[in-house]
């Protein structure tokens, strides 16, 4: 998401850093206390002109190509740690801060029912243009307050619960399997590089497994009906909502006002995959209530069939969500894990090394238990997601006034907090620059495991609004690079200096034309 941060990738927070959480909370609290008697008014917080500001985003201007890490940062280092965004056309201004005590106060005063700034595109399609779909529910993504609360409550025993996946283990391995096959199909016979275009490829693996869950069906989209018309249009429509997501809702964007060409795309874009979604979830019960009828055992316990069993409208908009947020972001995170090893041979190797004790054979099966033995696995995919921060951070709304950086920040005023930004930050990761998946495990000699510093990784929010499908994200990654690592040997024998661009989050700024050589048994 993140993203899914948007639903916004993918280790749980374990009791010890909960605790440095809390401790430094507490800590914050008391910083609080003494800042609250000095704070300064809020009309203080550096920004640029409004005027300014819009200039700099025209053709020509200083951020008129730039990503929203690009221009964030380079507002900090002419304002400091924290300064305004102003809003303009409707937008509020947002205030961003960079610090840590300031963060952690954000998220303590979030409130039970946290509010984030919305997509308002997105809210203004679901109220507005089809409340005949969406009436009260606005879904995860955009939906605040007691509403907001309620749908949470109802879906987090779904998603934020180990059992809940044990039934996707084997079609996820099967899925990925023939992705391995496509990969086979597709490399050079010489060179065994794939094409230039196997971003895509990765896009449609992430795609077909998010849909199991999303739809209790396989697509095909991978080898099988790679035309398969729905599944296209919902692989296209899931990515372009992004792009034009970040065009009206981040950037400076008059849509409120006026209807542009981006705000007329993107409620078309909105439509048609509401459109698809419905006709293929109509389908997918069709052809499950035929094969109950034919007398074959059907589990029930699948994400969507206990969607369903809740309220359907709630199955169809998660479905759309998990697009929505999941394919870009999970499908960029498998590539940046194939880079980094790529580009890290020894970690590739010490990787194989644990992914062969739990998979003796390629044709291995990977279920829970096997899953739970590869420590090195998931210190590879977190160490990942710190070396290429995806986006810069998330939004908050605190409902009272805090005082953050010394300045009295009024309720209501979203801040955009960029916890993402500081993975690369020497004053909290050493070596911040070297890619070091032992940072994540126990020291060998000491027993001890880093500890990094708080409210700096982040991935996947924080509270009660964390990312959703942090789970489904994990399993899926884990799934991935098992099996590809097992199969093959992945270099990278190109230029990867700058790898990746960010609008909103993290993209492909190259073509990933990995070298897959297969792996002697």
């Amino acid at each position: 998401m993140n993203a899914w941060q948007s639903l916004t990738r993918r280790l749980a927070v374990a009791t010890g850093p909960i605790r440095s959480l809390r401790g430094a909370s507490a800590q914050a609290q008391a910083q609080r206390s003494v800042e609250d008697v000095e704070a300064r008014p809020f009309s203080e917080v550096p920004r640029p002109g409004r005027l300014q500001f819009m200039r700099s985003f025209m053709p020509g201007g200083e951020f008129s190509d730039a990503s929203i890490v690009e221009f964030s940062m380079g507002m900090r280092r002419r304002y400091g740690d924290i300064f305004i965004l102003p809003g303009m056309f409707g937008r509020k201004d947002w205030v961003v801060t960079f610090n840590t005590g300031d963060i952690a106060t954000a998220f303590r005063n979030e409130g039970a029912w946290p509010h984030r700034e919305a997509f308002d595109s997105i809210v203004h399609f679901r109220q507005h243009i089809r409340p005949d779909v969406y009436g009260r529910t606005l879904g995860l993504t955009v939906g605040q307050g007691e509403d907001w609360g309620k749908m949470r409550s109802a879906v987090n025993p779904i998603f934020m619960q180990p059992r809940g996946l044990r039934m996707y283990f084997e079609p996820l391995s099967n899925i990925n399997n023939e992705f391995i096959e496509r990969i086979k199909e597709i490399r050079d016979p010489s060179t065994l590089e794939v094409p230039s275009n196997f971003n895509d490829e990765m896009q449609r693996l992430i795609f077909e497994s998010l849909a199991l869950v999303s739809f209790d069906r396989q697509m095909g989209i991978i080898r099988k009906h790679r035309d398969n018309p729905d599944a296209l249009a919902l692989f296209r429509t899931s990515r372009d909502i992004f792009r034009y997501t970040f065009q009206l809702d981040v950037q400076p964007s008059a849509w409120k006002i006026v209807s542009t060409p981006t705000y007329r795309k993107m409620m078309r874009t909105l439509n048609e995959s509401l459109d698809v979604a419905q006709r293929v979830l109509a389908e997918s019960q069709q052809l499950l209530e035929q094969r109950r009828r034919a007398g074959e055992q059907v589990s029930s316990h699948s994400m969507l069939q206990r969607l369903m069993d809740i309220d359907p409208k709630l199955a169809l908009i998660m479905g759309l969500e998990i697009l929505f947020a999941g394919v870009d972001a999970t499908a960029t995170l498998l590539s940046a894990v194939l880079l980094t090893l790529a580009k890290h041979p020894e970690k590739q190797h010490k990787l194989r090394a644990e992914v062969r004790q739990v998979m003796p054979s390629k044709e291995s099966l990977l279920n829970e238990e096997t899953m739970r033995d590869m420590p090195y696995l998931r210190a590879v995919i977190k160490e990942t997601l710190r070396f290429y921060p995806n986006g810069l951070g998330t939004l908050r709304s605190c409902p009272t006034g805090v005082t953050l950086s010394g300045y009295a920040v009024p309720p209501g005023t979203p801040v955009l907090l960029a916890a993402n930004a500081l993975m690369k930050d020497p004053a909290h990761y050493p070596r911040p620059d070297e890619f070091l998946p032992e940072r994540w495990l126990r020291d060998p000699q000491s027993g001890q495991k880093m500890q990094a510093s708080p409210f700096t990784f982040l991935p996947f929010g924080f509270g009660p609004r964390m990312c959703l499908g942090k789970r489904v994200v994990d399993l899926e990654v884990e799934t991935s690079v098992a099996k590809l690592i097992r199969n093959f040997h992945v270099e990278f024998l190109h230029d990867a200096s700058r790898p990746y661009k960010t609008l909103f989050v993290m993209e492909p700024a190259i073509d990933f034309r990995f070298r897959f050589t297969d792996i002697q048994e």
